[in-house]
């Protein structure tokens, strides 16, 4: 199916190939708003036609649409490739202080003040799912996922960034800062239909890839599910609820990350054997579904964002008792902090902690009420080195496609510059 995209950033180099370097293969700068044929999906880049001309862009700064002969056509691409923040051995998800009890928007089809409307998801189709060569197929014939190891994935088509723009009426209360940190965030991660059930955590989905959590352990995903039922049940009941899929305890704690389970068909899925029943290619493609849905968007969106809260001012995450955020305090350097707490939460801020201690020590002073761009950029160059020495899933490269946005102009490093 054909496919459509639009520039996000504020200015996007069309290359003769695929290439990161600054100034390699540029054809023309293309600027935001830019609409674009999408020739070939091959993950990170794009094969695009862009007027008269083709050539490749980066896929992090495009928002992908759908060209559909139908009105009910939900097939998304699949020629893709694993999202560069997933990988076998990990568990990275994102989880949020928000829990059961939260109400953080309108439910489907509602209108928020000021405009705008959220649309439904498609229903389920009766019928099983089943593999035609490596392609996943729905029963009613859409591929929506690609096999690969253990499973299939499918790396979505909408991101943060484009959702909000298109919703901006239930985000009255979300600054430009916030999203511009989390769009930047999510080109290491998955879109909002994303999906991956092949490998360790058995269950992937969404824009920070919320998974079940690997072998007996608790999972992000379940808070996240929680936080839709509390938002419009019927949803919930549409794509999980009816299968008999619910949400486990434990109950919400403020300022913790929150991890859960799933309960199925009543028995709670705490064990590796009982898990793998949503390794299935049924269960992708319900997820796959309901990422389609404005509300569960709106869910994800609204999860994602509180994930920021978890360290930068917050008491428990503190640094040379003071918060994260007397150090850190640009755009690019909280994106560089929650993608590190996206793929390994318990290593903030204690990664930071080594680097502020560092560079303390070069400084003579731990004074940084009184730094200005220069020494912030200094310590980030020392938590990245310090970060790189961690387990954290391709540290540098996750840490690259971050700058590349900040280059972009998709988010700043100047000192201040993010704004709670």
């Amino acid at each position: 199916m054909a496919q459509t995209g639009t520039v996000t950033a504020p200015e996007l180099r069309l290359r003769s190939a695929p290439s990161s370097a600054a100034n390699d293969n540029i054809i023309k700068k293309l600027p935001k708003g830019t609409k674009l044929d999408i020739l070939d999906n091959q993950g990170e880049w794009l094969k695009v036609s862009a007027g008269a001309q083709q050539g490749f862009v980066s896929a992090a700064f495009v928002h992908i649409e759908q060209e559909s002969p139908g009105a009910a056509e939900h097939d998304e691409g699949d020629d893709i490739a694993p999202a560069s923040g997933t990988s076998a051995g990990t568990t990275s998800g994102a989880g949020t202080s928000a829990g059961a009890g939260t109400s953080a928007g309108a439910g489907a089809g509602a209108s928020a003040a000021g405009g705008g409307q959220l649309k439904p998801g498609p229903d389920p189709a009766p019928g099983s799912c089943k593999f035609v060569g490596n392609k996943a197929v729905s029963p009613d014939g859409k591929v929506f996922a690609t096999r690969f190891r253990l499973g299939v994935f499918n790396s979505g088509a909408t991101s943060i960034g484009g959702f909000v723009a298109a919703h901006p009426a239930f985000f009255p209360d979300i600054k430009p800062s916030r999203l511009r940190v989390m769009q930047a965030v999510s080109t290491n991660e998955g879109k909002l239909e994303a999906i991956n059930t092949w490998d360790n955590a058995f269950l992937t989905f969404g824009c920070f890839q919320w998974t079940i959590g690997a072998d007996a352990g608790a999972g992000e995903l379940p808070p996240m599910l929680a936080r839709l039922k509390a938002m419009d049940a019927a949803v919930f009941q549409k794509y999980f609820g009816q299968f008999g899929l619910d949400v486990a305890g434990p109950a919400p704690k403020p300022n913790v990350l929150q991890r859960g389970f799933f309960t199925l068909g009543g028995v709670t899925l705490n064990t590796s054997p009982l898990k793998a029943k949503l390794r299935t290619l049924d269960w992708a493609y319900r997820f796959w579904l309901a990422g389609q849905d404005d509300t569960v968007r709106l869910a994800q969106v609204r999860h994602a964002m509180d994930r920021v809260d978890l360290f930068f001012h917050n008491p428990g995450c503190l640094v040379n008792t003071r918060f994260v955020a007397d150090y850190v305090s640009s755009e690019y350097g909280v994106a560089l902090l929650l993608d590190q707490h996206v793929n390994r939460p318990g290593h903030v801020p204690g990664t930071l902690q080594r680097a502020v201690t560092t560079f303390v020590a070069q400084l003579g002073a731990d004074k940084p009420q009184g730094w200005q761009d220069a020494q912030e950029s200094s310590l980030l160059k020392l938590y990245l080195k310090a970060r790189a020495g961690t387990s954290m899933t391709d540290s540098d490269a996750r840490a690259k496609r971050i700058l590349d946005a900040v280059n972009a102009g998709l988010a700043s490093s100047k000192r201040g510059s993010y704004d709670v």
